[in-house]
């Protein structure tokens, strides 16, 4: 499905809709939901930016696994810094709020979310390609020596924690505590690099 929306094109896969309501129909923990309700909150944090810094969204594509969003190329790094962080920025200033209604409240569905966004948040500073620390760090490199070291170096940090998640993840096989969650980010982070630079 495509479609404009203040300016920008939003395609939105079949695929993407199956993967999110099979996610939601099969969820026993109670945490799919809060989980999307935490990343959409992070998008929207760099869309938000997006405009503040002048770099509105050309398009947005919600495809399996990924939210892609094209944008007018910025001349400064200081905005892809800006806009990298926003969405971080978003869950950790969700985590605060929703931990200080848990120590009100004394909620623990208050806490699971809270904590949701917080993991959201530094997942996504990692800094790996694909993801907003990778991106920051890739600013900081580009901006003081050159785009080629730059991508280099996300590339072997990139590597580096694919290992060490593989590795992590064969252990706790073989001692018995299968974690299909640490092989997916593990995966991720090794076809990242083949991927995305």
């Amino acid at each position: 499905m495509k479609f404009k929306l203040l300016g920008s094109e939003i395609y939105i896969s079949f695929l993407f809709v199956a993967v999110v309501a099979l996610m939601l129909a099969t969820d026993k923990t109670g945490l799919a939901l809060p989980t999307l309700f935490a990343v959409s909150l992070h998008e929207m944090g760099h869309l938000l930016a997006m405009w503040i810094v002048g770099t509105p969204p050309k398009s947005i594509r919600l495809i399996p696994a990924s939210v892609q969003i094209t944008r007018s190329i910025s001349s400064r790094y200081k905005n892809d810094i800006i806009v990298a962080l926003s969405g971080p920025l978003v869950n950790f200033a969700l985590f605060l709020t929703l931990y200080v209604n848990f120590l009100i409240f004394k909620n623990e569905g208050i806490l699971y979310y809270s904590l949701i966004n917080l993991i959201v948040g530094l997942f996504n500073l990692l800094p790996v390609t694909g993801l907003d620390g990778g991106t920051v760090l890739f600013s900081f490199i580009a901006k003081k020596k050159d785009i080629n070291k730059a991508m280099l170096t996300l590339r072997i940090i990139s590597l580096c924690l694919g290992a060490v998640c593989l590795f992590l993840a064969i252990t706790l096989t073989l001692r018995g505590k299968l974690n299909v969650s640490v092989y997916i980010i593990s995966a991720y982070l090794f076809l990242s690099v083949l991927i995305k630079i």
